[in-house]
């Protein structure tokens, strides 16, 4: 992991740096440190299907977020620490960890680098669903990201972009398959005469390793796609292509000695190609009172059982004002996972509901509830199990703004 910081650091040092060559221009600063204070039930603490553990759980967030932007950079990141204490199971108590930043500046007319990065350190199962829809307990989970790129304005209309990405996930339990990601992708987007369409086309290149293992995966995709503007509150995007997968596995064979009764195991490399869809959408809408956010993906993602996974997320998320203070949502999420690789036989199915409740109690403090029921089949085994969540935490937040 220390190779793979070292890494990140380096490539958030030439970020900076790039940024730091040009004469420095007037900007914006917004900082927003934010203090989250409460507590949980939850009925199911590892969304087991056999030993089901329940917990009241107690929560201390320190963070901060900002937010910077001039003619020609622009820059945001948080720092978000987690601490939690459990009732019944003290020895799970942590302190979860989550880092990101995102930038971009304009070196030159034409020309602009970007960076994303990020380093989490988490045990919540929330980061691993999110990634590759697998379901694993609440142990240390470690992600290391880093993703410097390039812009080029070919003409007013026409941008090419190149990105390299980074990612590296360890786990604290060895059932769990650490593995390191590599991403090359390039896409060209040109802006139509009407000014509400984006018309792309993505070429992706990805390798993945399992180390221990000796497991690997290469994968090219090509995609195409529109964004469409049909006005300011009201946009909707669109991709959809294949994925051409190439997977190396180890796989265990027996071989008949010398002697009649004596049986050899010995492992052999089991080369597999596929072709599977690729397919993107979604959306925001929003109106004086209320928004709307919905999306479906269909793609093929690392995971720590091991597997390539073939991995279905739908979400979609609704929030309304009631009165300048009272603000209520509804949230819903769909996870689909099946193992693609050789040999494996993960395929789950996780549902998730969540109506939620926010009242501001002054400009800066805030009381929020929510309740999260969720549902899980495991098709392998013919399994289902549920889990109930029932969030209260206070909220403070005081932002801050400086302009230069």
């Amino acid at each position: 992991m220390r190779a793979g910081l070292s890494r990140f650091i380096c490539m958030l040092i030439g970020f900076f740096l790039a940024c730091a060559s040009t004469p420095a221009r007037a900007g914006d600063w917004y900082v927003v440190p934010r203090l989250d204070l409460g507590a949980q039930y939850d009925s199911n603490i590892n969304f087991s299907l056999s030993q089901i553990r329940s917990d009241f759980i107690f929560n201390v967030s320190p963070s901060v977020a900002f937010n910077y932007e001039s003619e020609i950079t622009k820059l945001t990141g948080s720092l978000d620490l987690k601490g939690q204490a459990y009732v019944k199971n003290p020895n799970l108590d942590t302190i979860n960890q989550y880092y990101r930043i995102s930038g971009s500046h304009k070196v030159a007319p034409r020309l602009g680098v970007t960076f994303t990065g990020g380093y989490t350190l988490d045990s919540t199962l929330d980061e691993e669903l999110l990634a590759s829809g697998f379901i694993m307990d609440r142990t240390r989970r470690q992600a290391l990201d880093a993703a410097p790129g390039l812009e080029f304005y070919l003409t007013e209309r026409a941008i090419l972009q190149a990105n390299y990405g980074f990612n590296q996930v360890t786990y604290q339990e060895p059932e769990f398959t650490d593995y390191t990601q590599h991403r090359i992708n390039g896409q060209l987007n040109y802006l139509l005469k009407n000014a509400k369409t984006t018309l792309s086309g993505v070429v992706l290149l990805r390798f993945i390793d399992y180390p221990s293992i000796e497991n690997s995966y290469r994968n090219l995709g090509t995609y195409a796609g529109l964004e469409h503007k049909f006005t300011e509150e009201w946009s909707v995007s669109l991709f959809a292509g294949l994925n051409y997968n190439w997977f190396s596995s180890q796989t265990a064979l027996l071989d008949v000695g010398f002697l009649p009764d004596l049986l050899q195991v010995r492992q052999a490399t089991e080369e597999t190609f596929t072709i599977s869809p690729f397919f993107n959408i979604g959306g925001t809408r929003r109106w004086e009172k209320a928004s709307l956010s919905f999306g479906y993906s269909l793609d093929q993602s690392a995971s720590g059982g091991g597997t390539i996974n073939e991995y279905h997320r739908a979400y979609a998320g609704y929030s309304y004002n009631f009165t300048e203070k009272l603000n209520g949502g509804l949230r819903g999420s769909f996870y689909y996972s099946t193992a693609s690789s050789p040999g494996s036989n993960y395929d789950n199915l996780v549902f998730y509901v969540t109506p939620e409740l926010r009242y501001r109690l002054t400009e800066k403090l805030s009381v929020n509830s929510s309740y999260q029921f969720g549902w899980r089949k495991d098709f392998t085994n013919s399994r289902t199990t549920d889990r109930h969540v029932v969030w209260l935490y206070l909220s403070y937040a005081h932002p801050l703004h400086h302009k230069k």
